[in-house]
């Protein structure tokens, strides 16, 4: 019988309640509770192992994919870099649109609309301004600490919480 490590963990903590008043000797209870104990640590370890295992597996590929990201942004550059080598030579030699033999694709000159361009240390006239509002949010070092120092804060608490830590 496969059973899961929830049933197990129920198992025996049934056990821990039933078999004291079960009227079984002593040692036949501590040998349940043993063997309960066993299969509940066992099915434990192996959750534990397959955990490391997706683990190690998840960063495999990430290693793969962060090469491939970084294969991709070699490429890209490549391009933006073989881009603005063509865009500099059209405009040098004042040609204006390339055409592929089989229709595929244009390569052509634009000219962008106008932008404007604000020199660094000019001081605009309020009209030509935005407020852009500042982004506020909890820092919850600074809560913390004043909850730590007997502060109540309305809203506000500690919450201890645990975790599992398999290496």
């Amino acid at each position: 019988m496969n059973l899961k490590l929830y049933e197990l963990a129920d198992d025996y903590k049934r056990a821990l309640v039933e078999l004291p008043e079960s009227g079984f000797d002593e040692q036949t209870i501590a040998d349940t509770l043993e063997g309960l104990q066993g299969a509940l640590v066992v099915k434990g370890q192996n959750v534990a192992a397959y955990c490391l295992n997706l683990e190690a597996e998840a960063e495999a590929v990430e290693a793969v994919a962060k090469r491939v990201a970084e294969r991709a942004k070699i490429m890209r550059s490549r391009a933006d870099s073989l881009r603005w080598y063509l865009y500099t030579n059209m405009k040098k030699a004042g040609i204006i649109e390339i055409k592929a033999n089989d229709g595929s694709f244009t390569a052509k000159l634009k000219t962008n609309p106008p932008a404007v361009e604000i020199a660094p240390d000019v001081i605009l006239p309020i009209e030509f301004t935005r407020l852009i509002p500042a982004r506020t949010e909890p820092d919850k070092a600074k809560l913390k600490e004043a909850i730590k120092d007997g502060r109540q804060i309305e809203g506000v608490r500690l919450v201890q919480g645990d975790r599992l830590e398999i290496k």
